[in-house]
This record gives C-alpha cells, structure tokens and sequence, in this order.
C-alpha cells in the first residue's frame, strides 16, 4: 500500500536524523510511537537496536522501514497515530505569529540552537560535525509538517478543518478532447511522426471485448525512428470507473488468450494507472494474416480512472521487440490519461 510506504519512509528518515543527533519535537514524538509499536517483540527490539548503534547502514534503516510498514499496512489506527505524530504539535502561539518566523539562538555555531516555528533543534556534541545538514532536514521536516508533507509521502490528505475535496474527476464524452490523450508530435521523441489520418475515431468492436459503457473511442498509429514496424494506442473513454474497469479486464483477458506461440508476460514497472498487465507475443505462419509468415511484438493494457488504453507494437520477421520503447509509450499514456480525467490538458511527452 503506497500509503504504508511512505509513511514508513517518513518516519524513518525523522528517527534516522535523531539517532544522529538533531534531538527535535517531532523526531521524540514519531520514536517513541515506533518504539512503543514494535519495540514489544524480539524482530522489533533488534531493528531499533540496530538503528540506534549505526543509523548511517542502509541495510538497518531498509530493516526497520520494512518492519514499520507492515505494521503501518496492518493497523490503520496506527497509521492515523503516526500521520498525527508527523505532523507535529500544534503551535503554543497564534498561527500568524508563526508565519515566515525563524530564530537562530546564537550567531555562532557552536553550542547554539535552532528555532523554527514549534519546531527546536539542539546542537549537541553528538552533532556538532553534521549541525548544518541536521538544520536543512529539521527544516524539511517542518515544512512537510506545516504544508501537507504527509500528502506528499502518502498520497492521503492530512486532516484539515475545512474539509477540503478530493480533485474532481472529468468524464470525457467529447472526441476531440479524448483524442488529445493520444501523444502527438510534440509529445512524441525526435524523428518520431504520426501517421496521415491519426488521431481517429475508432468504431467499438464485437461484444466482449470491452466495449460495453464506451462512450469515445480513438486511435492514433505512428511512424518511429528506428524502432517497430507498427506502432498503434487505442483509447477509450467510459461512463464509470466501474466501466472502465470492466472493459479493462475484458481487453487484458483477450490479450492472454490470443494462443499465439511465445506469448509471455511482461512488466512494466513504473508506468502508472490503475490498472495494467502486458505480454509480448510471436506469430509463426498466422492464418489470419497469410503474408506476413513471421512477426514479433507486444502489447500492454491499462486503465486510467474511467480511460482504457491499449499500446501495440510489432515487428516483421523474428528480430524481437524493443520494450523499452512499449515501456515509454505506456508511462505516457498513463500520466497523459491522468491529466485528462483531472480536467487537465494532456502535455506528458514519451520520454525514450
């Protein structure tokens, strides 16, 4: 769970810088909720045991950031626990007393500290070697705190007293703003050109393929530098996510029952979306297509929240397939679909 993670990579981070010596509000708090946490069994003492005598190993801080986050996946009680502790103590003073206000103790170094906010760090002897950087992620910290840090590392909106909404996601019923999806040559890499009468719209296939709940359908073919013979994305846009996820499953389903030899799954990490599966594929003498005897290719699937999206490449002759421009051409779609249901225009460009 991404929320896990990050959450996990937050707190690690905040004991880490303390276990070398920035003694702060935050990191005091956020420790003694992990200590208390996983501090009751034999694993959990060892890793904050380990933690403490070298928190500069990365196999220790790997150690004790996949211990809490199984904690942190398992409880979501302890999630809100340690989002609060992140966050920080609210401020003793009225909030616009603290706005843009920073006190440093001393104009000296050495044996001085450093206010920001609620937020103090203490030069120690521990420290004195690294006082500067322990300044810098103190004051990262805090403003991770104060301005929605735990969004960034969780993906999940702090607690706010306005109740502030979610983004609102846009059905697209409109063609030519779902064509816009497709990349176009500006988005596309150097020498890259779309092909005469792309982008179009697509007629819905037979039934069972992940039509039903369609509302828009597009195509686009291209015309690489260098790379697959055939280059073609299709899109479609749905009425629901429920739809869309639909429709989804029933074009990754028929992508794993094409019984053409050689069919593998692949992955693609990284691309983004909700959803997404892909597999490369080998024709061997297909009756289907009598002249062409031989190809290779691949192709991957994805869902964007109420947008599907198929990548096809592929190769005549058995030379094999460049994944890492199917790779590319995923991510793109994905981050340009993301755009589009955020009521966004599409710019995400295919990064090869």
């Amino acid at each position: 769970m991404e929320s896990s993670e990050g959450l996990a990579l937050a707190a690690v981070q905040v004991m880490t810088a303390a276990a070398s010596g920035a003694a702060t509000s935050v990191g005091q708090a956020v420790g003694d909720l992990v200590r208390s946490r996983i501090g009751g069994s034999e694993p959990g003492r060892t890793v904050l045991s380990d933690l403490a005598e070298n928190p500069e190993d990365p196999t220790r801080v790997d150690a004790l950031r996949g211990t809490l986050q199984e904690e942190l996946a398992a409880d979501p009680a302890f999630r809100g626990q340690l989002r609060g502790a992140l966050s920080g103590p609210p401020p003793a003073y009225a909030p616009h007393q603290a706005t843009g206000s920073i006190v440093v103790g001393s104009s000296r170094v050495r044996g001085s500290h450093f206010s920001l906010g609620p937020l103090t760090v203490t030069n120690t002897r521990n420290s004195s070697g690294s006082w500067f950087a322990i300044v810098v992620l103190a004051l990262l910290v805090l403003v991770l705190a104060v301005y929605g840090g735990v969004k960034l590392a969780t993906g999940e909106d702090p607690p706010t007293s306005g109740g502030a909404p979610e983004t609102e996601r846009v059905i697209l019923e409109d063609a030519a703003r779902t064509q816009e999806v497709l990349p176009g040559l500006g988005s596309l890499p150097t020498g890259w050109a779309v092909k005469d009468g792309s982008p179009r719209e697509m007629a819905c296939p037979a039934e069972g393929t992940g039509c039903e709940g369609t509302l828009v359908s597009a195509s686009a073919e291209y015309v690489p530098a260098g790379g697959p013979d055939v280059v073609v994305i299709e899109l479609r846009s749905y009425g629901t996510v429920e739809a869309a996820s639909a429709g989804y499953q029933a074009m990754a389903q028929q992508q794993k029952d094409r019984g053409q030899n050689g069919l593998d799954p692949l992955s693609l990490p990284g691309v983004g979306g909700d959803e997404a599966m892909a597999v490369s594929w080998a024709v061997h003498g297909n009756p289907a297509e009598p002249d062409m005897t031989e190809a290779t290719g691949a192709t991957s699937v994805l869902r964007v929240g109420t947008l599907t999206a198929t990548v096809l490449l592929r190769d005549e002759g058995a030379g094999g397939t460049d994944l890492d421009v199917l790779q590319a051409l995923t991510a793109a779609v994905a981050a340009r679909a993301g755009e589009a249901v955020t009521g966004q225009r599409p710019t995400a460009a295919v990064q090869l």
